[in-house]
């Protein structure tokens, strides 16, 4: 099946949770990929883009620490099947002349490739099942690339917003998750 390179055109916070965007890296393809991912997942997405380091490696991180003490590299990341509306990726590995093809889900995935600066790719069948064509105005941003210069979040904000979120849909056990995380920040600051 081909594979579309793509690149992240936006993540937001929509009505049912963050949603990450890829589009295709042919400026002449309309359609994007959106797939939910929970809030500590765009964190791990977005503390890479906006350039912020932890002061403790987290799980992808470490992972990205691990990987040249074994020998190896990340090669690639392919997001390539849907099932049940759950989207299946694939992390291809490089250890010597050995290729390893690991499953995972997209969003562990897309971080470990920002971290590896791996391309990631979408095949054409989740392209033509997932994709939607975005119109001018869908979105406040076309892509973090193009907007003007602005603040980005904090994890704490993130973490407030998504508390609110859980509270106001009576999610009660991930809002005290949430909350538990935002104290240890507080705490540590």
């Amino acid at each position: 099946m081909e594979q579309i390179e793509v690149k992240i055109s936006d993540i937001t916070l929509t009505n049912v949770g963050f949603a990450v965007f890829l589009r295709p890296l042919e400026q002449n393809d309309s359609k994007v990929v959106p797939i939910f991912i929970g809030p500590l997942e765009t964190h791990a997405i977005t503390s890479v883009l906006d350039g912020i380091s932890p002061p403790r490696p987290m799980t992808h991180d470490l992972l990205m620490m691990i990987l040249p003490i074994l020998g190896a590299k990340i090669i690639k990341v392919t997001i390539d099947e849907i099932i049940d509306n759950t989207f299946y990726a694939k992390i291809t590995i490089r250890r010597d002349e050995e290729i390893f093809v690991v499953d995972a889900r997209p969003s562990d995935s897309i971080a470990i490739a920002l971290r590896a600066g791996s391309p990631i790719y979408v095949t054409q069948n989740i392209l033509d099942e997932a994709g939607i064509v975005m119109r001018e105005g869908d979105f406040e941003s076309e892509s973090r690339e193009d907007q003007q210069p602005q603040k980005p979040k904090t994890q704490l904000e993130v973490l407030q917003e998504s508390l609110d979120r859980a509270v106001n849909t009576e999610d009660y056990e991930s809002a005290a998750r949430i909350r538990d995380q935002i104290k240890k920040i507080v705490g540590s600051s």
